[in-house]
């Protein structure tokens, strides 16, 4: 964890952070965060990920967010959740090839303040579980700076990073295309799954983190911290 990291996830920074929200981020911040120090087996993590018009989270936008949420290391099948989002731009037709939604598909969904104002309260208190989460994070982080006055301060959990400490722990090389997250749920042995749906990717991610946690410690009984990214 690099020193800009280990900044932006303290307490001081979250309290910094939190006197600048306005609406349903402040409403966000007025849940304590999990501690770092709560064991894994007594949390409660939201798996999400994002389609998005490109990988800029300065100019492109978000189309789709998926969720589902994990209890008891179990996933919540009942919670999932899939929303389209309506971009301020036209579609290009090269983001269209990718996440495959069309303009027509967002034309009445609601834009992303009040999306946001739909998960914010679903993430509050809990911990995100996302693949190579710089994505999700630069993305969430970005809408909420532009219509609530400040960044998204969240505990996260990165499958990818996990992928990533497994393999130098197990001295093997880094293969092109290992880390991505179909290869990772086939090194674990689960079942291929839709990619670039932002529901199924959510759920994709939660069960890869269900068996690299059940890998490291079958009870549950590590602590957030040793997990974080």
């Amino acid at each position: 964890m690099g020193l800009l990291q280990k900044i932006t996830d303290s307490d001081f920074y979250r309290q910094w952070v939190q006197r600048r929200a306005t609406g349903p981020l402040r409403a966000y911040y007025d849940i304590p965060a999990t501690h770092p120090d709560t064991l894994i087996r007594n949390i409660e993590f939201v798996a999400l990920d994002l389609e998005t018009t490109g990988l800029d989270p300065k100019k492109d936008e978000i189309v789709s967010i998926g969720f589902v949420i994990i209890r008891q290391l179990e996933v919540d099948f009942s919670s999932c959740e899939h929303l389209l989002v309506r971009p301020q731009k036209e579609l290009s037709e090269s983001s269209v090839i990718v996440h495959r939604i069309f303009d027509s598909d967002v034309e009445k969904a609601p834009d992303i303040e009040i999306a946001l104002a739909h998960i914010l309260p679903i993430l509050a208190g809990r911990v995100l579980i996302a693949h190579h989460a710089p994505i999700e994070l630069g993305f969430l982080g970005q809408a909420c700076k532009r219509y609530f006055g400040a960044p998204l301060h969240i505990p996260t959990v990165d499958t990818l990073v996990l992928a990533l400490r497994d393999l130098y722990r197990q001295g093997q090389p880094i293969k092109p295309g290992a880390l991505k997250l179909e290869s990772q749920r086939h090194i674990h042995n689960l079942p291929p799954y839709r990619v670039h749906n932002a529901l199924s990717d959510a759920i994709a991610a939660s069960g890869l983190f269900l068996a690299q946690i059940a890998k490291r410690d079958p009870k549950g009984e590590l602590e957030l911290r040793r997990v974080l990214r």
